[in-house]
């Protein structure tokens, strides 16, 4: 190939990588700005229709445990059909359908019913979403230029997540949910029109992905148990700083703000993750992110007005962030090519999922009991602590693995 040939084909690969993420900064934009018409504000909802704090740390809580079985289940879907893109497709528009069930739940039964069969299809969106887009943009040619892309999500949910607030204030949760529902059948077609992925793969069977090999990877394993202890208390944190808000004084669209100022830093750390993997491993981004975490739950146990807990959200960036990312890049590194996308939905099965049901139904209980500020000291004294534990097994393994050679 001569010069001008290489010159040529340069120019094309760097238009291909524009158009991708062109591409999925729009579908990201999109995506984040339907999630924050509802999301934020589902304490909030469960609130209005009259439960306790302890009934909506057992209400999450079995969300939780729909997250566990439905994520996984979604990755295998998705990694026999060969297409992530269709399978959020069918999530995306399942949720649209089924979130207008939950105007119709009144007691607290009903509510938990309309929960289980909602998250079962919203909770693997966002590790299907991030899976699709990882592996188009490094196909694309750029391995570590996911976080500017998911940075326009965050700028999405921001903005959507004020007016948002704004509106539920005026009116009420259940007042959003027709608009919520409209704007995700709307996602679902545009899904369908977009075309990243190269020819259709044949469809694997179930023996022939090996799915064994999940549940033999140590390194998986290990760290998976390291998040699970390490969000426990950020789970029961971002259920109930909502009801924190309302508790010292503010309202819903103040929980709109905390949810904007809360998707800004991520949007700064999106940007900057770039960098952030060209000098650092993965993991450690993760455990430089549980200081984060336990930085903002000091900041909020000693809160004394709403605007407190507003500003705390600002380290939401350097915590919740950091750490997606961080296990994104850790996952992808690690799972082998044909099972990718059951890694990431397995892992996110237990940080949301499995710690979401303890995390929830712990802090409830702990709110009810104890108060918010033991909640807050006793999470710091867990996200830490698990974080020193692996890191010692980390040098530990590293010492040995040298040993070794």
């Amino acid at each position: 190939m001569n010069e001008k040939s290489q010159a040529q084909a340069g120019t094309m690969d760097r238009a291909r990588l524009r158009r991708v993420k062109l591409v999925f900064s729009g579908i990201y934009f999109f995506f984040m700005l339907a999630r924050a018409v509802f999301g934020p504000f589902i304490t909030v909802y469960l609130e209005e229709k009259g439960l306790s704090a302890e009934q909506i740390g057992v209400i999450t809580g079995i969300n939780s445990f729909v997250i566990i079985l439905s994520q996984p289940l979604w990755g295998i879907v998705s990694d026999r059909m060969r297409s992530t893109r269709k399978t959020l497709v069918l999530c995306v528009l399942f949720q649209a359908v089924f979130a207008m069930s939950l105007l119709l739940a009144s007691d607290m039964f009903l509510i938990a019913a309309a929960f289980i069969i909602y998250t079962s299809f919203s909770s693997s969106e966002g590790p299907l979403m991030d899976t699709w887009a990882l592996t188009s943009i490094k196909s694309a040619g750029d391995p570590n230029g996911m976080g500017p892309v998911k940075m326009w999500g965050c700028i999405g949910f921001s903005l959507s997540s004020v007016v948002s607030g704004m509106f539920i204030s005026r009116y009420s949760t259940s007042a959003v949910i027709p608009i919520f529902s409209g704007m995700l059948l709307i996602l679902s077609i545009v899904l369908l029109l977009v075309k990243t992925e190269g020819a259709p793969a044949k469809a694997s069977s179930l023996r022939d992905m090996q799915l064994g090999r999940v549940f033999r990877d140590k390194r998986f394993l290990v760290f998976l148990t390291y998040t699970f202890f390490m969000q426990l208390a950020h789970r029961g944190n971002y259920t109930f700083y909502p009801l924190l808000i309302k508790r010292l004084g503010g309202d819903n669209a103040l929980v709109g703000y905390a949810s904007a100022l809360m998707f800004v830093s991520e949007a700064v750390i999106m940007f900057l993750s770039k960098k952030m993997l060209k000098k650092v491993k993965p993991e450690v981004l993760v455990m430089a992110s549980s200081f984060a975490f336990a930085l903002w739950h000091l900041l909020l146990s000693f809160a004394q007005a709403p605007v407190h807990v507003v500003l705390a959200c600002l380290m939401d960036g350097p915590s919740f962030a950091l750490f997606t990312i961080g296990v994104l890049y850790y996952m992808d590194s690690i799972a082998p090519p044909d099972i990718r996308t059951t890694y990431q939905t397995v892992a996110y099965s237990i940080y949301f999922g499995l710690s979401g049901i303890v995390g929830n139904v712990f802090s409830g209980w702990m709110i009810e009991n104890l108060g918010y500020r033991p909640m807050y000291w006793i999470g710091i004294g867990v996200t830490v602590g698990s974080t020193l534990v692996f890191a010692l097994y980390r040098k530990n393994a590293g010492a040995r693995r040298g040993a070794g050679a």
